[in-house]
C-alpha cells in the first residue's frame, strides 16, 4: 500500500472530517501528524512531509460524492429499537449442527438470528430463550450476554451496490463513545447490538444522522 492509499484509508475513518477539508478549516500539517504513526502502520517508515503531501493531494471531489451516495441511501432508511435482547456464543463443533435442529424444533428459526464465524457460533434472540440456549448448548457457550438492545436500520436496495454505508454508522456510534456489542447485515437490514443503557442514544444518533441525510 502507498502513502496515498495508507491516508484515504485512515481518513475514510472519520466521517465528517473531508467536509471540514473542502471547507479548508483543516491545518493539513497538523492532520497529516495525527495520522502519521497510523500510516507508518500501514505502509512502514515514511517521512512527515510525504503524509502532509498525501492529505493535501486527498481527493475531496471524489470523496464527496462517495459521500454524497451514502447520504441518499441514509436519506430513504427507517430506524427501530427492540429491548430485551440476549445473545449467546457457541463453540462450534460436530455436535452444534444437531443442537441447532433441535433448537429449530423448539421455536422454530424465524425467532432468532445466527452469525457464524470459524470457530464460533453467535445466535442473537429475545431475552427470555437465553435460558433454552443453556439447556440445549450446555457445556458449548463461550459466553451469554443479557440486557441488550438491537437498533435496526432498513435501507433501500441500493445499499447493496453502495460501499460505506455499514462503516458510516459504526463510525458515528464510534464516535459517540457507544460500544456495538455484535453487528449483523442481512440484504437491506442492518442490526447494532448494543447495551441497554445505550440504546436510547443510539437511536438517537443514527436518527440524527438519518433527517440530517434528508435536509
Amino acid at each position: 500500500m502507498n502513502i496515498s492509499e495508507a491516508v484515504r484509508k485512515i481518513l475514510a475513518r472519520y466521517p465528517y472530517l473531508e467536509e471540514y477539508m473542502a471547507l479548508g478549516v483543516i491545518n493539513n500539517r497538523a492532520l497529516a501528524r495525527a495520522i502519521y504513526r497510523d500510516v507508518r502502520r500501514e505502509c512502514g517508515e515514511v517521512k512527515l512531509q510525504s503524509v502532509v503531501t498525501a492529505v493535501r493531494r486527498f481527493p475531496i471531489a471524489k470523496t464527496k460524492s462517495e459521500r454524497n451516495k451514502i447520504l441518499k441511501i441514509l436519506s430513504g432508511s427507517e430506524v427501530n429499537l427492540r429491548y430485551d435482547i440476549g445473545v449467546a456464543t457457541v463453540m462450534l463443533d460436530s455436535e452444534v449442527p444437531k443442537k441447532l435442529e433441535e433448537l429449530r424444533r423448539e421455536i422454530g428459526e424465524e425467532t432468532y438470528m445466527l452469525i457464524q464465524g470459524i470457530q464460533t457460533l453467535t445466535i442473537v434472540a429475545e431475552e427470555a430463550l437465553l435460558s433454552l440456549f443453556e439447556k440445549i448448548f450446555k457445556g458449548k457457550l463461550a459466553e451469554i450476554k443479557r440486557g441488550l438492545a438491537s437498533i435496526v436500520v432498513m435501507s433501500p436496495r441500493e445499499i447493496i451496490k453502495t460501499p460505506g454505508v455499514i462503516a458510516h454508522l459504526a463510525s458515528i456510534l464510534a464516535l459517540e463513545k457507544i460500544n456495538v456489542v455484535e453487528m449483523m447485515s442481512s440484504y437491506t437490514e442492518t442490526s447494532f447490538i448494543v447495551e441497554e443503557g445505550d440504546a436510547l442514544r443510539a437511536i438517537e444518533v443514527v436518527r440524527d444522522e438519518i433527517k440530517r441525510a434528508r435536509r
